[in-house]
């Protein structure tokens, strides 16, 4: 299953407002013992890293696909987000890790509100190829 539209008014948002964004704004606050630098790989904490190593493959490579801050991004998600997060489109990722946090916020409410609603189903059109099991 992947979230479906729900970036659009936030990267319409982000795209007008972008200006006035610094370009080396952090993505959010990062976990104790992490760090990253933008185009660098990110250190991962041991927790970080046991919980990488029991993801599949797949999952593995898709989240090395990501840049540098995506990552960062990632883990400083709570349990509950960095799921829904996997369910992002890859574009949609890159969109919300680098977005202001303000925006995030209102990204995330759109989001979950979606989940509790129950849109978050695929159309029948959609038969989830290429998407990482959860």
């Amino acid at each position: 299953m992947r979230i479906r539209n729900v970036l659009p008014a936030v990267a319409v948002l982000a795209i007008a407002s972008a200006p006035a964004l610094a370009q080396d704004a952090p993505a959010g606050p990062m976990p104790p013992g992490a760090t990253a630098e933008v185009g660098a790989e990110a250190t991962l904490t041991a927790d970080q890293q046991a919980q990488y190593d029991a993801w599949p493959p797949a999952q593995q490579a898709q989240f090395d696909a990501w840049p540098a801050e995506t990552q960062a991004y990632f883990w400083s998600l709570t349990g509950d987000r960095q799921e829904l997060f996997w369910r992002l489109a890859d574009s949609d990722k890159v969109t919300l890790a680098g977005l202001p946090a303000e925006q995030q916020n209102r990204a995330w409410a759109q989001i979950e509100a979606q989940v509790a609603g129950g849109t978050v189903a695929g159309t029948p059109d959609d038969d989830g190829a290429g998407e990482t099991p959860m």
